[in-house]
C-alpha cells in the first residue's frame, strides 16, 4: 500500500539531489588536498570515503533540506490521490471547508517543520566541517 506513494515523493526528488551530489563531489576531486591525498598514495576508497564524502555533502545536505520543506507542502497531492489521511489532506478539507482556524495550526506545524529542518542542517554542518563553529 506505500509502494507507490513513496516511490512518487522518492523519485521526484532522487534526480536533483543525485545531480548536486555528482556536482559537489567533482568539485571537491579537484581540490588540492585531494590531489596531496594521491601523491601521498593513500588508496583511492580511503580518499574518497575520509577526506571527500565529508565536504561533498554540504552541497546536498542543504538541498534536501530544503526539499523535506516542499515535500511536506507537496505531500498533500499525494496524500488526496492516494487517499491516506495525513496533514496535507487534513489542510486541504480544512481550506474547502473554510476552517481558518485549521489552517492556521497546519500553517504553524509546516513552519516548525521548516525552521526545525534548516536548525538539523546546521547542526550536520558543524559535524561535517569542522571549520565551521557556532559562537
Amino acid at each position: 500500500m506505500l509502494v507507490l506513494p513513496v516511490l512518487t515523493l522518492a523519485l521526484i526528488e532522487l534526480g536533483y539531489v543525485l545531480r548536486i551530489t555528482r556536482a559537489s563531489m567533482v568539485e571537491v576531486m579537484r581540490s588540492p588536498y585531494i590531489r596531496t591525498a594521491f601523491l601521498k598514495g593513500l588508496p583511492y576508497w580511503r580518499i574518497v570515503f575520509k577526506h571527500a564524502i565529508r565536504n561533498a555533502l554540504m552541497a546536498p545536505i542543504t538541498v534536501i533540506m530544503l526539499h523535506v520543506n516542499w515535500l511536506m507542502g507537496g505531500i498533500v497531492i499525494v496524500e488526496v490521490v492516494f487517499g491516506y489521511p495525513g496533514l496535507g489532506k487534513y489542510l486541504l478539507e480544512s481550506a474547502l471547508f473554510k476552517d481558518i482556524n485549521a489552517l492556521e495550526a497546519g500553517a504553524m506545524v509546516l513552519v516548525i517543520i521548516a525552521v526545525g529542518t534548516q536548525l538539523l542542517a546546521d547542526i550536520i554542518y558543524t559535524f561535517l566541517n569542522p571549520r565551521i563553529r557556532y559562537t
